[in-house]
């Protein structure tokens, strides 16, 4: 009987010596972490909209999704640096905008260093602006600097259809942008003043962070090297560049580790097997998406 009591409390002395280390050097080791830092990699990829691209649709970019990893890295002492990995080439002028000043908070914070290793056009440009340094790979499309208006017009199908739309309007210009009609000279001279003063806030942004060439407000879109050249990116180089880069900008020691940072998944992203992690961006092969129809867009749309 003895024998059994000494052995169990033994048994117990060891287990508690045991979760006591753990503990224990769990503790250490964030004492550490803390000491060193790290730089903390957020991947943000696909169109900027404040919805998230529904159940079967594309990544996207959000305000609300944004704020997310801002508090998280903000609010962790350890992350002494950010790389944010941008593919993207825009979308809303209005998202795109929260998403700037969200930027500008984090890079308030910390070093930030953002890197693309395909796509950084327009609003995808745009909110990237605030950041210390902007990093692109050698084969990156970048640019796009200015703004855009996409209106539909299906009046001629619905005719075919013999389908008749009669709206009843309290101005006259109650339904600007109406896919039933041919938009008027004097309609689309107001939508283009919106455009322009749009595409202009835009321009005044790239002049606020960035010393670039004149023809980068063509909206023209630039490879790496090129980017670079004209003032629109400050090096071409990979991602592990980008990190060394983020480290020697914070001062932090070449071993300190990159850790990537996610939001964790929802439950239909879990069943429905959606990533959050980087995909290709899609840039709608010169169509525009309902949800950015009669909006004003920081969006690059090749072929549109």
């Amino acid at each position: 009987m003895k024998r059994r009591t000494f052995v169990l409390v033994l048994s117990i002395a060891v287990l508690t010596a045991i979760v006591m280390g753990v503990l224990l050097w769990s503790f250490v080791q964030r004492l550490e972490r803390v000491a060193l830092g790290y730089v903390a990699i957020v991947e943000l990829s696909g169109t900027i909209s404040y919805g998230d691209g529904g159940l079967l649709g594309g990544t996207t970019i959000t305000p609300s999704n944004f704020k997310y990893y801002v508090d998280r890295i903000v609010g962790d002492p350890a992350a002494k640096a950010v790389v944010l990995v941008v593919n993207s080439p825009g979308g809303s002028a209005a998202a795109s905008e929260e998403i700037y000043q969200l930027m500008k908070r984090l890079a308030d914070s910390r070093i930030v260093v953002v890197y693309t290793p395909e796509t950084l056009a327009s609003g995808g440009y745009y909110i990237s602006l605030p950041a210390h340094k902007i990093m692109a790979s050698p084969h990156a499309l970048v640019g796009s600097i200015g703004s855009i208006m996409v209106l539909y017009r299906v009046d001629e199908l619905l005719n075919k259809l013999g389908i008749n739309v009669t709206v009843i309007k309290s101005g006259r210009f109650k339904d600007i942008g109406s896919a039933t009609r041919m938009p008027t000279e004097e309609e689309v001279g107001i939508l283009k003043s919106i455009v322009d003063k749009t595409a202009q806030i835009f321009i005044d942004r790239v002049k606020e962070h960035k010393n670039v060439s004149y023809d980068v407000f063509t909206a023209k879109i630039y490879i790496g090297a090129d980017a670079v050249r004209v003032g629109l990116v400050d090096s071409v180089g990979t991602l592990d560049d980008a990190v060394e880069l983020a480290k020697k900008l914070a001062g932090m020691p070449p071993h300190a580790p990159g850790i990537r940072i996610e939001k964790p998944r929802g439950l239909l992203e879990l069943l429905l097997g959606r990533s959050t992690r980087m995909e290709g961006v899609d840039i709608f092969g010169g169509a525009v998406p309902l949800e950015f129809v009669n909006k004003v867009l920081y969006l690059w749309i090749p072929g549109g």
